[in-house]
């Protein structure tokens, strides 16, 4: 109950007390309604009340949930300017990185064309093994350099491809039988090739043997001594005895 309608009241029950006679009927019934409007207009405002609580509640809620959104935007756009910051440092490496290529591929497609150039030149000067497919395949990598249609990275793998092949011949060893020009007729012989450094044939009948002497740029008969020699290594090379020391001349230099 509110103090004023205590206060109505007392006021009512005062006025009977005092000299109910008095009290005439318009009277009661004027308290009656001022006390009636007074319970309605105290119920109105505590409802009032309990409805502006609920919605400061509600403001204050919705302004607590305001404040964490407005944390987490601060905190997603630091963070959005740090991502942004970093793409940046990465699109300026790539860009730095794009401009080295187009140098590197301005200094590499002369020089790819040098070292086709060189590796002819080996070739040239050389011991003279399996020449037609290696000059064929160098051929076919000039093309390549020389066409529209081929990126730099096409055309840096097919010299490096080339490269390998032309080093692999520089280990090992292969056996062949080819005919050669041998005093003075063509020869069926046996050809053993070391690496880059030597060819050595042998006569099918186990009888001449010879080298590529590179001195003379010409297939040169060996002495009787080597014929052995060249006949046990043609043995190793083709698995049919172990391996051993064998005593041959080198090209470039003298039997």
């Amino acid at each position: 109950m509110k103090p004023r309608f205590f206060l109505l009241l007392s006021l009512t029950w005062l006025l009977f007390q005092i000299s109910p006679s008095m009290a005439a009927e318009p009277v009661r019934e004027q308290l009656e309604k001022d006390v009636a409007a007074t319970v309605a207009l105290d119920r109105q405002t505590s409802e009032l009340q309990q409805e502006w609580l609920q919605e400061k509640q509600l403001l204050a809620d919705e302004t607590h949930n305001l404040k964490l959104a407005a944390k987490l935007l601060e905190a997603r756009i630091l963070r959005l300017h740090a991502y942004r910051q970093q793409r940046q440092r990465e699109i300026q490496k790539l860009k730095n990185g794009l401009k080295e290529m187009a140098e590197i591929g301005i200094r590499l497609e002369p020089y790819l064309d040098e070292l086709v150039d060189r590796t002819e030149a080996l070739q040239a000067s050389g011991l003279p093994f399996a020449r037609v497919e290696r000059q064929r395949r160098l051929a076919d990598l000039a093309d390549t350099l020389n066409s529209y249609d081929a990126d730099l990275p096409d055309k840096l793998r097919r010299v490096m491809e080339t490269l390998k092949i032309e080093a692999g011949f520089g280990r090992g060893f292969e056996v062949s039988e080819e005919v050669l020009p041998i005093a003075g007729g063509e020869t069926t012989v046996r050809v053993l090739r070391l690496g880059r450094i030597g060819l050595y044939y042998l006569t099918l009948d186990g009888a001449g043997a010879g080298w590529f002497n590179r001195e003379h740029e010409a297939w040169e008969e060996l002495p009787g001594v080597y014929s052995e020699s060249v006949k046990e290594a043609l043995r190793m090379a083709l698995k049919q005895r172990a391996f051993d020391l064998v005593r041959l001349p080198v090209a470039g230099g003298r039997p």
